[in-house]
């Protein structure tokens, strides 16, 4: 079994998107009942929310922080080893990606693969709630307090990914996005296939 908490980052406004993503559906299902369904075959022995979702076991943050507030949330909730961190908007990802890097032996605070932010496997440790604290009490701009400058921070190990598998690590940002990620997802769109 493993020792790992899955956290959904769904605290998010989906300004872009015009409507609440985590609640979008695929086939019947909700973008967050998928992503929890994803961490929940990966292995995780439960499942928090960074959002407000009634019925779920959620974590709240502090509000226009954005993702590492969630992080944050989710880190001090966290009452494992790990927390595995997937955002809602993530619908290409697999649980075999997710098991993969849970699996895989790194140095340092934590894993992610190359050029992607997540998924991300952080230790539940003190070295990761300092860095985050730090950048969330930070009046930086916002660019400096970012995901990449947190993973510069707490020493994020890159796993190396195949080039076939970068379409799992896109997300849908827009209604253009969310269109075309039904096309293909129901196999009918003509410019990649899955």
């Amino acid at each position: 079994m493993h020792k790992t908490t899955g956290l959904v980052l769904a605290g998010g406004r989906s300004s872009r998107m015009g409507t609440n993503k985590a609640l979008l559906e695929i086939n019947g299902e909700t973008l967050l009942h998928r992503t929890m369904r994803l961490l929940e075959q990966s292995g995780c022995r439960q499942v928090l929310i960074s959002g407000d979702y009634y019925g779920y076991r959620c974590v709240t943050d502090t509000a226009q922080l954005g993702p590492l507030a969630g992080i944050a949330a989710g880190l001090d909730a966290c009452q494992t080893e790990k927390l595995l961190i997937l955002p809602v908007d993530m619908p290409y990802m697999t649980s075999e990606l997710i098991q993969l890097l849970m699996h895989f032996r790194f140095e340092g605070n934590g894993v992610s693969y190359a050029d992607a932010q997540f998924p991300l496997l952080l230790l539940n440790n003190d070295a990761n709630r300092e860095v985050l604290a730090g950048l969330l009490a930070s009046e930086t701009p916002a660019n400096q307090r970012s995901i990449t400058q947190f993973y510069r921070q707490a020493h994020i190990t890159e796993l190396p990914v195949s080039p076939k598998y970068r379409h799992c690590f896109n997300n849908t940002n827009t209604p253009e996005e969310w269109q075309q990620c039904q096309l293909l997802l129901n196999g009918t769109y003509e410019g990649i296939s899955l």
